[in-house]
């Protein structure tokens, strides 16, 4: 079998198209699969540096005045032509595509081929590219019950995000904390905020620092491109750091802190992670804030939206939990029972058989 996969623009786009491909390679080895995604962003590094072919095109996204939509036409127009070349030579028996607007020509260009189409939706709210393919797709994977109502409701099907595939398969491994100066022994509290970090969260988890209990340990991920400077310094006990092992700390952690991002809220479920998450309020339709609720309501998860969000706040919240082992168990089993862990292999079975009919 050989598989097309469009994705771009962010790592919730990104990194479980990468998965599936991932747990497709190591289930199917013979299976030859090949990328495709724009030439000026993330993706353009991360997917060769990976081992995977890769195309790349330039195209430009819908949002703005009439003028950037007339671009972003031309553009299409532009990428579609291109990926119908690509098509011809490569002949993939299945082309999937992960959202962002640079899936659409793909997906687009392959149906017009005949060539089978699966796409897959990783948040609560559908968004505007997976909206605008759901027609053309033979199979539309998704996350939430949600999706039902977004899409053709006969061609969803909810695996799950493949990312918690990956997830449910990590193991923790105590030398991470150990090498950043903490006692394995202790529990810890992790945050992360991803990779750009967040300003404004940063500036109310540093003020919290000093409020925080002292019988467990704190880890924070600031993020590597985050321009924010801590003013708490290290110290035996809180650890400010660039980066973490996401999934390790996830199945270490007594308690995570985080945003409320796709990939994150699988991988909560997938490991079992009791959290805090403090959804983004910088992404469209507000989707953060209705994937946390569906941890929320099963008492998974507590949710502190930025608006709200004081130092004070959070250190309350934090150390209630933290000193109620039995609530952060529940919380743990909570999450598990709702974590989906086997999506990639369902989508794999399910591009078996759409090549198959």
């Amino acid at each position: 079998m050989k598989v097309m996969i469009a994705t771009g623009g962010t790592g919730g786009h990104i990194y479980p198209a990468m998965a599936l491909a991932e747990i497709l390679k190591k289930e199917k080895p013979e299976t030859e699969i090949v990328f495709f995604g724009t030439n000026d962003r993330m993706e353009s590094k991360v997917i060769p540096q990976a081992g995977y072919r890769f195309y790349g095109a330039s195209m430009t996204g819908m949002n703005g005045g009439i003028s950037a939509k007339v671009k972003s036409a031309a553009s299409l127009i532009k990428a579609g032509g291109y990926c119908r070349r690509i098509l011809k030579k490569e002949k993939p028996d299945i082309c999937i595509g992960f959202g962002n607007y640079i899936s659409v020509p793909l997906i687009k260009a392959a149906k017009r081929m005949h060539i089978p189409v699966m796409i897959h939706e990783q948040n609560s709210f559908a968004g505007k590219a997976n909206r605008f393919l759901s027609n053309d797709a033979d199979v539309i994977v998704g996350c939430y019950e949600s999706n039902l109502e977004q899409m053709p409701k006969e061609k969803v099907r909810l695996y799950g995000n493949p990312q918690a595939s990956l997830a449910a398969l990590t193991e923790f491994d105590p030398s991470e904390i150990e090498k950043n100066g903490l006692d394995p022994k202790i529990p810890f509290v992790v945050f992360m905020m991803g990779s750009l970090g967040s300003e404004s969260v940063s500036e109310v988890i540093d003020q919290a620092c000093s409020l925080f209990d002292d019988s467990f340990q704190v880890i924070i991920a600031a993020g590597t491109s985050n321009d924010y400077e801590f003013k708490y310094e290290s110290d035996e006990r809180i650890r400010i750091v660039p980066y973490v092992d996401g999934k390790n700390m996830l199945k270490g952690c007594a308690l995570a802190v985080t945003r409320a991002g796709a990939t994150t809220m699988a991988e909560l479920g997938a490991i079992g992670c009791a959290s805090v998450l403090i959804p983004s309020p910088y992404v469209p339709n507000n989707h953060q804030v209705i994937n946390a609720l569906e941890l929320v309501r099963r008492d998974a998860a507590v949710m502190i939206e930025e608006k709200d969000l004081t130092a004070e706040k959070l250190a309350d919240t934090v150390n209630s939990l933290m000193r109620d082992p039995e609530k952060l168990d529940q919380m743990r089993k909570n999450a598990y029972a709702a974590g989906q862990r086997d999506a990639a292999e369902k989508m794999i079975a399910c591009m078996e058989e759409l090549v198959n009919g």
